[in-house]
């Protein structure tokens, strides 16, 4: 998707038409990062992403999903962060008012899974050949739904075959609303 089809994708006109969002696409302009309809919201061939893409992916569930991050500058250019916009509607309330937090852990283990797949050298294959390991959620503020919030991804650290990452979900001040902490582990090539 070239970057003027991603703003004219209905999700990306989604976001633009929220203030605080607004500026913050202004802000991540095109030239400058990556902003993208989020991956896993295409079924693949092989029925890979059916939750993410088909079954939560309709005007009632995650009504708009949007990715940014910085443009690679080089080659091994690494991914500090990566930034997300979300809006849940009225499918996704557990509690008045309020996303289920079940949904908020998925959230946060698409991004940071997407996170890790940004972290590649420019050109080269996606590695999707990793795990979570664990996912471990803390919930601080009721996360709004209907809603939308910003989701941070951030590498932590790489250790060998484990990439250990935190994220969090925020509202339109930055208040900090939900976080995690995951592990994922690069799967071991087969002889």
């Amino acid at each position: 998707m070239t970057d003027n089809d991603v703003k004219s994708h209905p999700d990306y006109k989604h976001f633009a038409s929220i203030p605080w969002c607004a500026r913050l696409l202004d802000q991540a302009d095109t030239s400058s990062h990556v902003v993208q309809v989020s991956q896993n919201r295409t079924v693949l061939p092989t029925r890979e992403n059916t939750y993410v893409g088909g079954t939560l992916n309709t005007p009632d569930t995650i009504k708009a999903w949007l990715i940014i991050y910085p443009k690679p500058q080089s080659p091994d250019w690494n991914v500090d962060e990566l930034c997300s916009l979300v809006t849940f509607d009225h499918g996704m309330i557990g509690f008045p008012e309020t996303a289920h937090g079940g949904v908020v852990a998925l959230v946060m283990d698409e991004v940071t899974g997407i996170h890790i797949v940004a972290q590649r050298p420019t050109g080269a294959e996606p590695n999707k050949d990793f795990r979570t390991g664990y996912l471990n959620t803390s919930f601080g503020k009721p996360v709004p739904a209907p809603g939308t919030v910003l989701v941070r991804s951030r590498i932590a650290r790489v250790e060998g075959r484990k990439h250990f990452v935190a994220a969090q979900v925020e509202d339109e001040n930055g208040e900090v609303l939900a976080t995690a902490e995951v592990l994922y582990i690069s799967v071991k090539n087969k002889l």
